[in-house]
C-alpha cells in the first residue's frame, strides 16, 4: 500500500512538475533575446532543479528526460520566427495583399491579411480575466491565433462571389464571459467507477493503447516525426513537400500545368445551375426536421418544436440531456444513489478548466469506470508542447468556454428527438449548423451514453463511436494534425455561429438493375491527373471513399480520404452519431456541409496548415451546395478476385445505391465526382474500379469527373478506354459480359491473358475485324462476340 502511494505520489509530482517546467519555459521564450539571455537561462535551469530535488530517484530520471525535450522545444521556439514574437519595427498598421503557396486542391484566391502592430508583443502577454491575454482592439483581430495563421488564413471563393461571404455578427456569437460560463470553484463529485480512479488524478491508458495507436518504436521514421517547436497555424506546404507519399494517395500538382482529358469539365453538370427548383422544406414521416423551416440570411433557424422532448429508445439517440441519463454517485453520508448524469456534467463543466490535465478529470467525472482504459497523452502533449503558452491560454479563456455553453445548451437548441439511421431505412434528418455544433461539443467533452461499450453485444456496437476520447489518445503525429483541424472548426464556431443547415440521408435500395441486361451506353466523362475532389469537384455530387462504419478511423488512427475529409469537413462527424454500419444496398448522401481547413500530406504527412473560409453558395433550405455521398467498397486481397461475378455485382450495386436520383431528369442531375474508390489499402485495381464507375454511372445516367490525383497514366488509359467503348457503341450490358469472358479465360491456364484494357481491345478489335460470324463460336475456344451471355449465379 506504501508503495502504491509512493507511485501515486511521484506522478502527482511529475505532472506538477510538468505544468512548472513549461510555465518557466514559456515565460522565458517570450522574453526579449538580450544580454541578459545567460541569466535568464540559469534561472530557468535553477527552477527545474529544485522541483527535481522533490522528487525520488526513479522520478527524477524520468523528468531529466523530459527536462531534455523540453529545453529542445523551448530553444526551437526561440529561433522560430513568428508574428508575435517579431513584431515591425514600423509602427503604422497597414493592409498588405499576399499571394500565397496555396494548399493542395486550393483554387486562385485572393488574400488580404492584416499585418499586427508593432506593439502587439508587448500588449499580448499582459493578463486579463482568467489568463487570457490582452487583444490590441485596434487590429480587430478575431483570436489571438489569427496572429499565427499569418497567410494561412485564406478566403477562398467557391461557387460565389466575394460579397456573397457573411460578415462575423455579435449577435451570433455564444458569451465567453468567465463569470457566465467558467465561474466558480471546482466541485469535487464522488463517484463510483466499476474499475476504480486513480485519486491523484493520473490516469494511463490500456495496455495495448500504444499498439493500437501505431506509436511504438520503430513504426515512425524520423522524417515523419511532427516537429513540437512549429507554432499552430502556421505550418506552410514546404515544410513536407519532399516527404514521400503514398502513389495511391490524392495530391494536389499546384503550380503545375492541369492535366486533363475527355469532355471540358466546364460542359459538366454542377449544381446550382443543373439543379431544378427545391420545394419548399417540410418535416415529414421520412425526413425529421429539427429546426423551423423560415430560413432567413443572418440567422440561425429557430430550434423545432419550443420545449425539449426526449425519446429514451432504441430508435433515437439516447442524449446526454436525457431525464433517464442516470449515474450512480455517493452522497455525502456515503449512501449509493442514481443522479441525473446531465446535471453531474453541467457542475463539472462549468468549473474554470485551465489546462488539459483539468479537462482530462472533468471528462473523466462522468466517465468514472473509464479512468484507467482512456488515455490523454495525444491532449496533453497538444496543449503542452505544441502550442505555446499564449495559444493555450486563448483556448482554455475563450474557446473551451464558448464549447462548453454550446454543449449545455443542447437542450434548448435540439429539442426534438433525434432518429437513428437504422439498416434498410430511407430516411432524412436536416440539422441547423448551431445545432451540429452543440452535438459535436458534447462529443469532445465525451458526454453521450452508452457509447462507450466495445463488447460485441452492447446496445451500439453496430454503430461507430461519437466520443472523442479515441481522439485524445496515444503520441501519434496524426493525432496533433486532427487536432489542429478539431480546435479551428470550433475556435470558428465559437467566434461566429454559422446560419446555415445541413441534411444526413439514408437510402437503401431494392430494386437493383440486371446488369447483363443493361442497355444503357456510358456518359459524358472527364478524367484528369490535376486537382481534388473538394476543390474541383465544386457542385457535383462527391464521393467519400468511405468504410462500413462511416467516418471509419477519424476519430482513432486513420487518416486517409475519408477521414481527411471528415476533419476539414467537421460537421460531417455527425453521421457517427445516428447512423448504424452500410450494408450492401446502402449509401449515406450529406448535403451542405462546410469547409473549415486547408491541409496536405495523407496519412503519415497529413498535416493542417490553414484556416478555410468556405463560400459555397446555399440552395433554398439554407444547405451548402455541397454534396457528398459515402460508399463502402469491398476489401481485395488478390487481383483475380475481383472479377467474380458476385463481387462485381456487388460493387456495381452499392455504386448504384450512391449515383442514383430516384425520378431527377437526366439534365438536373450534378456530375460524378470521384477517384480511386476502394483501391489502395482496400487493394482494388484502379482501372476496373474506373470501369465499374462508369458503369454505374451510365445506369444512373449521370456524367462522371474522375480524379486519378496526379496518376497521368491511369489518366490517360481511362480516358482512352472511355473514348473506345463510347465510338464501338458498347453499352454497360455488354461490360458487364466482358468482364465475366475476362475471368473464364484468366482461369483456363493454357491461355495467356493480358491485363483487363488490353484485352478490352484485342476482344473487340477482333471482333470488329473478323469477317466469320463470330455469334456461333464456342464459349470455351476462340474469339467470341461481346453480346455473347455468359451464364453467371
Amino acid at each position: 500500500m506504501m508503495q502504491k502511494d509512493h507511485v501515486a505520489g511521484g506522478s502527482s509530482q511529475r505532472k506538477r512538475l510538468r505544468q512548472t517546467s513549461l510555465d518557466s519555459l514559456f515565460a522565458f521564450n517570450k522574453r526579449q533575446k538580450s544580454d541578459s539571455s545567460k541569466l535568464d537561462k540559469e534561472a530557468e535551469e535553477e527552477v527545474i532543479d529544485l522541483c527535481l530535488e522533490e522528487m525520488s530517484t526513479p522520478a527524477r530520471d524520468g523528468c531529466d528526460e523530459r527536462r531534455n525535450v523540453l529545453a529542445t522545444a523551448a530553444e526551437k521556439r526561440r529561433n522560430t520566427p513568428s508574428p508575435v514574437d517579431k513584431p515591425k519595427s514600423t509602427p503604422v498598421q497597414h493592409t498588405t495583399t499576399i499571394k500565397p503557396t496555396h494548399p493542395p486542391g486550393a483554387l486562385t484566391p485572393s488574400t488580404s491579411v492584416k499585418q499586427p502592430s508593432p506593439d502587439v508583443h508587448k500588449r499580448g502577454m499582459s493578463s486579463t480575466h482568467g489568463g487570457a491575454p490582452a487583444i490590441d482592439q485596434t487590429t480587430n483581430p478575431k483570436s489571438v491565433f489569427d496572429y499565427l495563421e499569418g497567410i494561412n488564413s485564406i478566403e477562398c471563393n467557391i461557387g460565389a462571389s466575394p460579397s456573397s461571404a457573411r460578415s462575423p455578427s455579435n449577435d451570433d456569437k455564444p458569451s465567453t464571459s468567465t463569470s457566465d460560463i467558467a465561474g466558480g470553484s471546482r466541485t469535487k463529485i464522488k463517484v463510483i467507477s466499476g474499475k476504480g480512479a486513480n485519486n491523484d488524478g493520473n490516469r494511463t491508458g490500456g495496455a495495448d493503447s500504444d499498439a493500437v495507436e501505431g506509436d511504438s518504436q520503430g513504426e515512425w521514421s524520423e522524417t515523419l516525426e511532427y516537429d513540437a517547436s512549429q507554432p499552430l497555424f502556421t505550418d506552410s506546404t514546404s515544410e513536407h513537400s519532399s516527404q514521400e507519399i503514398p502513389s495511391d494517395a490524392p495530391r494536389s500538382l499546384e503550380g503545375q500545368q492541369r492535366y486533363g482529358k475527355g469532355t471540358p469539365i466546364s460542359q459538366l453538370n454542377q449544381a446550382p445551375a443543373c439543379r431544378a427548383p427545391l420545394p419548399d422544406l417540410k418535416p415529414s414521416q421520412n425526413h425529421t426536421v429539427l429546426f423551423r423551416p423560415y430560413v432567413r440570411a443572418g440567422d440561425p433557424p429557430r430550434p423545432f418544436p419550443d420545449q425539449y422532448q426526449d425519446k429514451w429508445d432504441a430508435y433515437h439517440v439516447r442524449m446526454p440531456c436525457s431525464p433517464e441519463n442516470l449515474y450512480p454517485v455517493e452522497d455525502k453520508e456515503g449512501q449509493k444513489r442514481v443522479q441525473s448524469r446531465w446535471e453531474i456534467i453541467e457542475t463539472t463543466l462549468l468549473n474554470n478548466i485551465q489546462n488539459s490535465y483539468e479537462l482530462e478529470d472533468a471528462i473523466l467525472t462522468y466517465n468514472a469506470r473509464y479512468s484507467k482504459k482512456w488515455d490523454f497523452r495525444a491532449l496533453h502533449h497538444f496543449f503542452n508542447e505544441v502550442l505555446d503558452k499564449v495559444e493555450s491560454q486563448y483556448f482554455f479563456s475563450t474557446v473551451l468556454p464558448g464549447m462548453v455553453q454550446l454543449a449545455l445548451q443542447l437542450p434548448k437548441l435540439c429539442t426534438k428527438a433525434i432518429p437513428l439511421l437504422r439498416r434498410q431505412q430511407n430516411h432524412s434528418i436536416s440539422l441547423t449548423q448551431q445545432q451540429v455544433a452543440s452535438l459535436l461539443a458534447n462529443g469532445f467533452f465525451c458526454t453521450y451514453p452508452r457509447r462507450n461499450a466495445q463488447q460485441r453485444r452492447s446496445e451500439y456496437s453496430t454503430f461507430p463511436d461519437i466520443n472523442f476520447n479515441r481522439l485524445f489518445e496515444g503520441m501519434s503525429p496524426r493525432k496533433i494534425a486532427k487536432l489542429k483541424c478539431i480546435v479551428n472548426y470550433f475556435r470558428r464556431i465559437v467566434e461566429d455561429i454559422p446560419t446555415g443547415t445541413l441534411t444526413f440521408t439514408r437510402c437503401a435500395l431494392t430494386n437493383l438493375p440486371r446488369w447483363d441486361k443493361s442497355t444503357a451506353a456510358l456518359t459524358k466523362c472527364h478524367v484528369t491527373a490535376s486537382g481534388m475532389i473538394e476543390d474541383e469537384g465544386a457542385g457535383m455530387l462527391q464521393m467519400d471513399f468511405a468504410n462500413k462504419f462511416i467516418g471509419g478511423g477519424v476519430l482513432g488512427h486513420g487518416c486517409v480520404q475519408e477521414e481527411i475529409r471528415f476533419l476539414i469537413c467537421p460537421e460531417l462527424l455527425l453521421s457517427r452519431l445516428f447512423t448504424e454500419v452500410l450494408d450492401e444496398n446502402e449509401c449515406i448522401v450529406i448535403k451542405g456541409a462546410e469547409r473549415f481547413s486547408y491541409y496536405s500530406g495523407y496519412a503519415n504527412t497529413f498535416k493542417w496548415t490553414g484556416n478555410f473560409v468556405d463560400n459555397t453558395t446555399r440552395d433554398k433550405w439554407g444547405r451548402k451546395e455541397t454534396e457528398i455521398v459515402a460508399l463502402d467498397a469491398l476489401v481485395f486481397h488478390s487481383y483475380a478476385a475481383q472479377f467474380k461475378p458476385e463481387l462485381i455485382r456487388r460493387e456495381l450495386n452499392k455504386a448504384y445505391c450512391g449515383f442514383h436520383s430516384e425520378g431527377t431528369p437526366p439534365q438536373n442531375i450534378p456530375a460524378l465526382a470521384t477517384g480511386n474508390w476502394g483501391c489502395g489499402a482496400f487493394g482494388g485495381d484502379t482501372r476496373l474500379k474506373g470501369l465499374l464507375q462508369m458503369m454505374a454511372a451510365a445506369e444512373c445516367q449521370r456524367q462522371v469527373c474522375y480524379f486519378t490525383f496526379g496518376d497521368k497514366a491511369l489518366c490517360d488509359d481511362l480516358n482512352a478506354m472511355h473514348q473506345f467503348l463510347m465510338s464501338s457503341g458498347v453499352t454497360v450490358g455488354d461490360l458487364w459480359n466482358t468482364l465475366q469472358k475476362y475471368r473464364l479465360d484468366a482461369q483456363n491456364k493454357k491461355k495467356k491473358v493480358p491485363k483487363l484494357f488490353p484485352y478490352i481491345y484485342q476482344l473487340y478489335s477482333d471482333y470488329q475485324s473478323s469477317t466469320e460470324d463470330e455469334t456461333e463460336a464456342s464459349p470455351t475456344g476462340g474469339d467470341i462476340s461481346p453480346s455473347y451471355k455468359v451464364d453467371t449465379p
